[in-house]
This record gives C-alpha cells, structure tokens and sequence, in this order.
C-alpha cells in the first residue's frame, strides 16, 4: 500500500471557531421611515374604527336613556338601552321607542301588543288583554292592565299601518290605552340590549 506523504499537500484549514470582533459590530439604527409607516398604520385604524362606531350609532344602533317607570320592571329608570332599526320590521312583543311631539311631549318606549288587522279587547274589570280573541299570558308586566278614565273595557281593530302599545307596568304607562294606536313609521327602533348599569346588562328577549 502507497503511503500518503501529507507534506506534499498545500492545505490551509479554516479555523471556524466563534471570534467575537468587537471591530466587526454594526450599529442598527431604528429606521425612522418605518416608525412613522407603523404610527401611520395605527392611527389609521383608531380612526377607521371611530368613523364605523360613528356610522353604526348613527344609522344601526342608537343609545337610550330610560326616563321613568312605565316599563318596570323589563326597564328601569335610568338604564341605558340600545336599540336598533336596521332593515327592522316591528312585530307583536318588541319593546319600541316612539318619537316626542306626536303622543307625548317626551320620546317613549312600550310594547306593541297589536299590529294591523289584529283586535284588541281590553277588559278592565278583569285586567285581562285579548289579541283575535287569545288572552295574553303577559309574563313580563309589573302591575294590573287598568284605566284611569273609566272604561270598564275597550274593543277595537288595528288600522292599517299602526300598532297597539303599552308599557310592562300598566298602572302608570301613558300609551295606547289612552292616546290610541301609533304609526309604525314613527317607531325610532327596537329595543335590543340593556347595556347599563352592568347589573341589568343583558338581552331584552
């Protein structure tokens, strides 16, 4: 066997060990153009995100302050409720927020009983609330369906385009029993959300 004589070979071995070169460092200066892109970015989306909540609470959702107790106890005074009228069709049952001026000289929220077409018999003695002849099992009111006015009961069909209202705590609501029924297209919205104080935050249904 030939004998390999490593002296007639040339080679230069790298020593690839770690050699830290102080010399070698490079200094990293934060690039300011990309401080500015991400300070840009960010503002950019605060105000992107408060133009939507702008646009939302403008043509979606609208915030309510409850003012009395005519809904207790659903709402109560001082609550804050959102409401919403978004392609919203009203339906039997929906908490809604009617418009001052028209019915009263303050924006007020009840419950439509009724809507177009439907009979309302009211009988006062009995505090009993018939809708096309089914008595109401109205789990939701506080107090007793009265008059104050004297009726002993009241009889009628819902006009086209109106709804029948009342509030959940009968004894005190000013609504339909006494100023008749409302136009649908007065309705402001529905209300969806109880969202303070944050011991009645919740879904209204």
């Amino acid at each position: 066997m030939k004998k390999i004589d490593l002296d007639e070979y040339d080679i230069d071995i790298q020593d690839e060990s770690y050699v830290e070169d102080d010399e070698a460092k490079v200094q990293v200066e934060p690039n300011k153009s990309s401080v500015t892109t991400a300070l840009y970015e960010w503002m950019h989306s605060i105000v992107v995100a408060i133009v939507i909540v702008v646009l939302l609470l403008t043509f979606v959702f609208r915030l309510v302050n409850i003012d009395g107790t005519s809904m207790c106890n659903t709402l109560l005074n001082e609550d804050k409720v959102i409401i919403t009228n978004f392609f919203y069709e009203p339906e039997v049952g929906d908490v809604v927020v009617i418009p001052a001026g028209k019915y009263y000289d303050k924006p007020i929220i009840k419950r439509i009983i009724a809507l177009e077409g439907q009979q309302v018999y009211i009988n006062y003695q009995t505090c009993e609330v018939f809708v096309d002849g089914v008595l109401l099992d109205e789990e939701y009111i506080s107090s007793d369906t009265i008059n104050k006015t004297g009726e002993t009961e009241v009889s009628l069909t819902v006009a086209d385009g109106e709804a029948f209202i009342m509030g959940d705590n009968r004894e005190v609501s000013y609504d339909s029993r006494y100023f008749g029924c409302v136009s649908v297209d007065d309705i402001i919205g529905k209300a969806q959300f109880v969202i303070f104080p944050f011991n009645n935050f919740g879904y209204l249904y």
